[in-house]
């Protein structure tokens, strides 16, 4: 039977033909061929753990009768290991009913354990040290640095685990892959076409094979050739996008969903954005906060730079919850300073990906303000606009909230600071009525800074929010002007409406047409 190109080249199942054993291949199997152990085998996405794991398992000629195996996607829900198991068995969730199922096997497999929810993988952990002594041994595959970031740092687990990493590869390791699957077909690549495959890969045997496989394509090359081989060359342009169109199933709406910062809320300075931005134009498999900074803040003016300042800070501080909630935890790692992709087929796609198409979809806002919305209010209703600042912040929106920013305020002059705020460094300000409101002296002042800077404004600035009995009769702020009340909607209720405000948003002019300009002063047009 003619072999196809996908028997050869395909970068989804890294086929039998073009296999080539790593170093850790014989390793993994001696600790497989072993007793009393757990085995654990990471390494980063393409780089063909599952398929070395398969290879070696059937070199042992350890079938479906002696090893039961799963993938963890398949419960990445789940967050407790007995529940998993209690399912894959047909058992209640308990030891007694699992645990002789469990000796049944030689081996139980967990393939991409790095998808199941952490409280699983922690209870999963704890058994282990147990089920060692009982001669039930785990083999568990997943996407990580190391088998303590799958399964924790325990010590007593550790010398109870063998644990192995497949990384990137060297060049003689790919050119091996592309000698197999140039025999198979019988053609040859050009050297300098051999020579740019190889280094575009960056050390992914996957990437490899996508490269490979779509050369062949535009060769036409789809199954193996009869007669003399066939030269065939790699034009790194072409294939470079079709490659890209391969991962964007995989990679593409994450990247639009981290841009776009937490909750889906669009940051106050694109902030998000303009990190995913930066790290895609570095090339770097780690960038550290302090190029971040240089690249994101150094080169805003005076004015804008503690706006900016302030934004990246926070932001920095949400990016490690923004990445767990994106699904990118096992691709990007924020921790003492430094992003790091442990994904070579992710750095793959961003050196290549046409960042314009991020862009549309983020929709960046171009000109922002230091926070989305500033909330004015009477002191006793203070405990109604803490949970109303709460549910905003939870939509991943910044809130200018007198108690969260103790320390800028502190030994400034009040009327100059809270001028800025209300004046000019909000998007909207909130405005929360009750018969109190109109009693007091700084929300008097606070609402008529606002009504100066909704004056130079296009789009809506103030927000009546009724969180009294009643919405007191206020110079400046007319019954016409639309407002809401918390007597008819909840807290959860404002917060979502504020967010929809946001979504609204039109986009501003580009920021080379509004450098320096003070956000009050940017007109926005359709």
């Amino acid at each position: 039977m003619t072999l196809k190109l996908h028997e050869v080249f395909n970068e989804a199942g890294l086929p039998d033909i073009t296999y080539v054993a790593p170093a850790e291949a014989q390793q993994l199997k001696g600790s497989l061929a072993t007793p009393g152990k757990h085995v654990t085998l990471v390494g980063p996405s393409g780089s063909g753990k599952s398929t070395v794991a398969n290879r070696v398992l059937d070199s042992l000629d350890l079938n479906a009768n002696r090893v039961h195996g799963f993938s963890g996607r398949s419960y990445s829900q789940a967050t407790s290991i007995l529940e998993i198991l209690g399912s894959e068995f047909d058992v209640a969730p308990s030891l007694g009913e699992i645990e002789p199922w469990l000796q049944a096997f030689e081996i139980i497999m967990i393939d991409d354990v790095h998808h199941l929810n952490l409280e699983a993988r922690t209870e999963l952990a704890s058994h282990l040290k147990l089920w060692h002594e009982k001669g039930i041994r785990f083999f568990m595959i997943g996407i990580a640095k190391t088998s303590e970031a799958i399964l924790g740092q325990d010590p007593e687990l550790a010398i109870r685990n063998d644990a192995w990493n497949i990384g990137k590869q060297n060049r003689d390791f790919l050119a091996r892959i592309v000698a197999k699957g140039e025999e198979a077909l019988n053609v040859q690549f050009t050297e300098s076409g051999r020579n740019l495959a190889i280094e575009a890969a960056q050390g992914s045997p996957s990437i490899l094979q996508a490269i490979c496989r779509i050369t062949c394509v535009q060769a036409d090359v789809l199954e193996k050739l009869e007669g003399e081989p066939v030269k065939i060359d790699v034009d790194l342009p072409l294939i470079r996008t079709a490659v890209v169109r391969q991962y964007d199933g995989r990679y593409l709406n994450k990247i639009v969903s981290l841009a776009r910062g937490r909750r889906q809320a669009r940051s106050v300075h694109d902030t998000y954005f303009r990190i995913i931005e930066q790290v895609a134009a570095s090339g770097k498999d780690q960038i550290s906060r302090d190029e971040l900074y240089h690249k994101i803040v150094g080169s805003k003016d005076a004015r804008q730079k503690s706006q900016v300042r302030n934004s990246f800070y926070r932001a920095l501080t949400n990016l490690p919850t923004v990445i767990e909630e994106n699904g990118l935890s096992d691709i990007l790692i924020y921790e003492n300073g430094t992003l790091t992709i442990d994904d070579p087929v992710f750095r793959f796609y961003l050196d290549h990906l046409e960042f314009s198409r991020v862009r549309s979809q983020v929709n960046v806002r171009r000109v922002g303000y230091e926070f989305d919305v500033a909330v004015s209010f009477a002191g006793p209703d203070r405990a109604i606009v803490v949970s109303l600042v709460e549910a905003i912040k939870e939509r991943g929106l910044e809130v200018f909230y007198d108690f969260d920013q103790q320390a800028l305020l502190w030994g400034k002059n009040l009327r100059e600071e809270l001028g800025k705020v209300y004046g000019q460094e909000a998007q909207f300000m909130i405005v929360c009525l009750s018969a109190d409101y109109p009693e007091r002296d700084w929300t008097n002042f606070e609402l008529e800074i606002g009504r100066q800077a909704a004056a130079k404004r296009t789009e809506d600035y103030l927000l009546p929010l009724v969180v009294g009995a009643s919405r007191p009769a206020i110079v400046g702020l007319p019954d016409t002007v639309g407002h809401i009340s918390l007597a008819d909607r909840s807290v959860e209720d404002v917060a979502d409406l504020v967010l929809q405000k946001f979504q609204a948003l039109p986009a501003l002019m580009p920021e080379s047409e509004t450098d320096g300009l003070d956000p009050t002063d940017v007109v926005v047009s359709d």
